[in-house]
């Protein structure tokens, strides 16, 4: 009788997924990412006094982290309350390569065994897998082939978060043209996750991309309950967004989250001098979409 107990929590921590879709009006947690100079876990007493729920700190940076500051980090998520949810830029961009003639599938495995780690002391549920340079396809080599990497590359970090028992995600990210030559589209992205048919592997949209890309809002109606996270900048300077003012996919967007029944958390990943005058604005324009589109 234990060993079935034993066996029917291990088989639980496995497949037991956060609740990121249901019914009534829109609901989001609000966080910021990485990007730039913008250093979440640095900005994180401004995020608290400014009401954000969550940080989204680089996990490639993160690793790479010194002993002190590492500890720092974590004294300061417990100490604030603004935990880290989410984690963006996987891998970096030159020392880790997914596509292409010159993979190393045991050196790729080693990192992602303590990245994933890491990101499982911090309690982060979602990791987005945007990673341009280490995804992007050398000139000349199949795409097809760089297609099936990307896949094999999934399905490690897929069986891995299950071995484990830990409790995050992986989100595909679409990246824009000029940043990568592969997944360029929340299409693109949620054929490579049901291709890689992976419980552990879903998709990201981050609206910066889609709309620089100019793909329709209404793929979010598609991808439904396989998103579990979004991310969001200014389509126009890339900042922190604060008015739909001549951007009318805004409301599209914030719509199309409600007919889904999204749950989940959005962060800002955006340029910024002055966080916490952005960021203020920022939060309060957030909220103001999602209220006035998400009943």
């Amino acid at each position: 009788m234990l060993r079935v107990l034993v066996l029917s929590l291990a088989f639980t921590a496995f497949t037991v997924q956060e609740r990121l879709h249901g019914s009534g009006p829109l609901r989001l947690r609000y966080g910021v990412a990485a990007f730039g100079a913008v250093n979440p876990l640095q900005s994180i007493e401004t995020l608290r006094s400014l009401g954000f729920d969550y940080a989204e700190p680089a996990l490639s940076q993160t690793l790479a982290l010194d002993p002190q500051a590492l500890a720092s980090a974590r004294a300061k998520t417990a100490e604030t309350g603004v935990h880290v949810e989410t984690m963006n830029w996987f891998l970096p961009g030159t020392d880790i390569k997914l596509t292409g003639p010159d993979t190393d599938p045991a050196k790729i495995r080693a990192y992602v065994e303590k990245a994933l780690a890491l990101a499982e002391s911090f309690g982060a549920k979602v990791i987005v897998f945007g990673s341009p340079g280490a995804r992007t396809v050398p000139d000349g080599f199949p795409r097809e082939k760089a297609w099936a990497q990307l896949k094999d590359f999934l399905q490690t970090c897929g069986d891995v978060i299950q071995s484990r028992g830990y409790g995050m995600v992986i989100g595909i990210e679409a990246l824009r043209k000029p940043e990568t030559n592969i997944v360029n589209s929340v299409a693109e992205a949620l054929k490579l996750a049901r291709e890689v048919n992976h419980p552990k592997i879903r998709i990201i949209v981050d609206f910066y991309h889609l709309t620089f890309e100019h793909e329709d809002p209404a793929v979010i109606l598609d991808a439904g309950d396989m998103i579990v996270h979004l991310q969001i900048a200014d389509p126009r300077e890339r900042r922190f967004p604060t008015s739909d003012a001549g951007e009318p996919r805004y409301a599209a967007f914030f719509k199309n989250l409600r007919a889904i029944g999204y749950r989940g958390r959005i962060s800002i990943e955006a340029n910024s001098s002055d966080v916490e005058t952005d960021a203020r604005a920022s939060l309060a324009f957030l909220k103001e979409m999602a209220d006035k589109y998400g009943r």
